[in-house]
């Protein structure tokens, strides 16, 4: 396992886990417990045992413990001789006799140190062996003894049946058995001894919670790495300490995704250890790897060069390590459990060794694909994109799982096969088609992927316009603004409008929201007003509309929004959660901007029930909509309702590799947290922010991080907060007491009998001489400077 940092402290999560096994300790000595501790690699299982038995130490316990070294055959009873052996070495005389000659006798042959005793040359009886080890326990200790057997997923049977013996018939005296393993389903350790045994007490060691993940990060750690770190880690301290070795100022952007096929980013300069595996099991590890997931047991035979029946040898031991898991149901493709570490293994591999498997791993998927490398033509078939691509708002029937494309197995050797593909040197037709319809089902998961699988496509020749506009939306969605925009300046909004229905509104959209993003607003409303042409229309061009009306520096127009996403609604599918799911979080970020709280509650309420349904939406195609709803709760009031959807929606960007709106969204966590005050979260949220603009290079996210980062700086405490409210003239601070009331605009202009239109320009000057872009922190401000008066 990686080298844990000993000088560390514990978790608090690891801290409580320690707390119980000391409890069995205590408990221990007044009769014998059991504790069955499991969790999968890298989990923290050998620290806490070595914890346990320092403690056990201290007290003057025996602590007799060992650990399974490597997979594969090993001699009878080995864990338990690593436990014993010494303790048997030092023992003197007294301990044999009451222990008793035939006790004794049939422990000679399974521990060394009694090699010198009768009956050491006997051939061993594991029944006897098991009975003798149980009076041995009780004896062994003068206070009590501890016994810790590691790692007895790779125990053998005889060792199954001592822990099933001594659970079922207790030794006598005080004794605690801890035996830790894998959580592994399946794995052999769990018929012997069941998960509901009386008197075992399990310990099971699930992933940290994310504020423990992130005091394991190295002091420093920048922003943006951190987030990539705690993200594939998913929560195990091995691999947070491992992937954060490898933590550089300016990592690499990558989708989750990335990490389960084709090359992946290199995480870490030196890998996790994994010298327990055979060499069989090291050999099919690295072949797994270089296939990615998911993979068959044919395909990993043939990449790893060896029999069907090695390879299949080989999987049963990774999965018996936690590493591997079949996919599916039917049994017959499996994946990482984490792609974490498949990637890790991928580089660990050896350059040389992946250049020559290169080879047999594309010849096996693409015969499980059920491709052929046959003569390139021009004419491309089978990469011509629909309008809308299948997944615009949400739905997931995407062209890699379509009824042509064979069954899932094909399919997803297809998946593997595209990752490959973007690297290899000479392709064919059926793989320039296998390259297009992973892009299209991966547009929304891993949309750089997509783009170099794009790239690649064009790079043999000329490529309908489809091609071009889909690799636009990739560009668009990665991040890749400035590139995006000059594809749709090469194209043409009007570029298909005449092969495909809705092509050309489609198109319009993408486009306009790569200007809107990049902060070309003016090029974006001309883009929607159709250029001297018909305007685009339908749900997702109006949609389109009330985001570019509610964009902070498009001169926000709340009313303006608030039309187009009425219109949007008016226009969306009843059968598209997605679609209304987003023109609901529009039109309450565009209600609450104009002061309507009461219709920007009710938006909101029902934008989360459409978002959140399960099933109802694929949240990488919505995650502009989290952003908005959550612009709308913080504008409410409601920053806590605020970051819990936004930190869901930056948690599924970072994942699916969208980066400019990860920087949107972790833009918005900001400004919840200072409604919240929280200064210290906000600034978080702000540096990734600016991590993220870099990444992207993207200007206009990288000035709304420094303004973000000035307001905060200017308001840092109450009196100076205060004290900007002598900037607003008397008619000024009377609309912001009202405000500070909890009155709408509509209600403000009522009490000052004064037109709706008249309090927006009010507030518009309001925010901008304080500052601040929110309702709530206009609320918070008038609040402070009531206490400081």
């Amino acid at each position: 396992m990686p080298v844990l940092h000993q000088q560390q402290p514990l978790t608090a999560a690891r801290t409580r886990d320690l707390a119980v096994l000391h409890r069995e300790l205590r408990l221990a000595a007044d009769g014998p417990r059991f504790v069955r501790l499991t969790g999968e690699p890298w989990s923290g299982k050998s620290r806490l045992l070595r914890q346990l038995a320092a403690t056990a130490h201290e007290e003057g316990w025996t602590v007799a413990s060992g650990r399974v070294p490597r997979a594969g055959r090993t001699r009878p009873f080995e864990v338990v001789v690593d436990a014993l052996d010494d303790h048997l070495a030092r023992a003197d005389g007294t301990l044999f006799e009451r222990l008793g000659e035939a006790r004794t006798r049939a422990l000679a042959p399974v521990l060394p140190a009694l090699a010198t005793l009768p009956g050491a040359a006997e051939r061993p009886d594991p029944g006897a062996a098991v009975r003798a080890l149980r009076v041995l326990l009780g004896l062994l200790g003068e206070r009590g003894t501890l016994l810790v057997l590691d790692d007895v997923h790779r125990a053998g049977p005889e060792v199954l049946d001592l822990l099933d013996h001594l659970v079922r018939h207790p030794p006598q005296g005080a004794v605690l058995t801890v035996f830790a393993h894998r959580s592994v389903p399946g794995g052999r350790h769990l018929a012997a001894v069941p998960y509901d045994a009386p008197g075992v007490r399990h310990l099971a060691l699930g992933p940290l919670p994310a504020a423990d993940a992130r005091a394991l990060l190295p002091a420093g750690t920048p922003p943006l790495a951190a987030e990539l770190v705690l993200r594939d880690a998913a929560g195990v301290p091995g691999l947070v300490h491992a992937l954060a070795r490898g933590a550089a100022p300016g990592p690499s952007f990558h989708a989750t995704a990335e990490l389960a096929t084709g090359i992946p980013p290199v995480l870490a300069p030196d890998s996790i250890d994994l010298h327990t595996l055979s060499s069989l099991g090291w050999r099919c590890a690295c072949a797994a790897a270089l296939l990615g997931d998911p993979f068959t047991a044919g395909a990993l035979a043939h990449t790893a060069g060896v029999p069907v029946e090695h390879a299949l040898a080989g999987l049963d031991e990774l999965h018996a390590e936690g590493l591997v898991r079949p996919e599916g149901t039917a049994g017959t493709r499996f994946c990482f459990v984490r792609p974490a570490v498949r990637a890790l293994i991928h580089h660990a591999s050896g350059a040389g060794w992946r250049s020559a498997a290169l080879g047999r791993a594309l010849e096996a998927l693409r015969a499980e694909a059920g491709t052929g490398t046959g003569p390139q033509d021009g004419r491309r078939e089978g990469l011509r994109e629909g309008p809308g691509d299948g997944r615009e708002h949400g739905r997931e029937h995407g062209p890699e799982d379509g009824p042509e494309d064979g069954d899932a197995g094909a399919a997803g050797a297809r998946r593997t096969l595209a990752a490959h593909l973007e690297h290899a040197a000479g392709i064919g037709l059926e793989d320039i088609r296998a390259l297009a319809l992973s892009a299209r089902g991966g547009l929304y998961t891993r949309p750089a992927r997509s783009a170099a699988a794009l790239r690649r496509v064009m790079a043999v020749g000329p490529v309908p316009v489809e091609v071009r506009l889909l690799l636009n939306k990739a560009l668009v969605l990665s991040g890749r603004l400035e590139e995006a925009v000059r594809g749709y300046e090469e194209t043409g909004p009007r570029s298909h409008e005449d092969r495909l229905p809705g092509g050309r509104t489609d198109t319009a959209v993408w486009q306009a929201r790569a200007l809107r993003w990049s902060g070309r607003h003016a090029q974006a409303r001309s883009v929607l007003d159709g250029d001297g042409g018909l305007p685009p229309g339908g749900p997702a061009a109006d949609a389109e509309r009330a985001a570019l009306a509610l964009e902070p520096g498009a001169g926000a127009d709340p009313e303006e929004a608030r039309r187009a996403a009425e219109q949007a609604l008016r226009t969306a599918p009843a059968d598209d959660p997605g679609a209304r799911g987003l023109a609901y979080a529009l039109l309450a970020a565009a209600c609450a901007a104009a002061g309507d709280g009461p219709s920007a509650r009710a938006a909101a309420d029902t934008a989360q029930t459409l978002l959140l349904r399960p099933g109802g939406t694929e949240p990488a195609a919505c995650l502009e909509a989290l952003r908005w709803l959550g612009a709308a709760e913080t504008e409410l009031g409601g920053p806590e309702r605020a970051r819990r959807h936004l930190e869901r929606g930056l948690a599924a960007a970072l994942d699916h590799g969208q980066a400019h709106l990860a920087g949107l969204l972790a833009l918005g966590l900001a400004e919840a947290a200072v409604a919240a005050g929280d200064a210290e979260g906000a600034r978080a949220r702000i540096r990734l922010t600016a991590a993220l603009a870099e990444q992207t290079e993207v200007p206009v996210l990288a000035a709304a991080a420094r303004e973000a980062e000035r307001r905060i700086g200017e308001h840092a405490t109450g009196p100076l907060d205060a004290s900007r409210m002598s900037l607003l003239s008397e008619r000024e601070r009377i609309v912001t007491g009202l405000v500070g009331e909890g009155r709408t605009n509509q209600q403000i202009a009522a009490r000052l009998d004064i037109s709706v239109k008249t309090v927006e320009t009010y507030m518009s000057r309001i925010f901008k001489k304080l500052g601040m872009n929110s309702r709530a922190q206009v609320a918070h401000i008038v609040g402070l400077s009531a206490n400081y008066r």
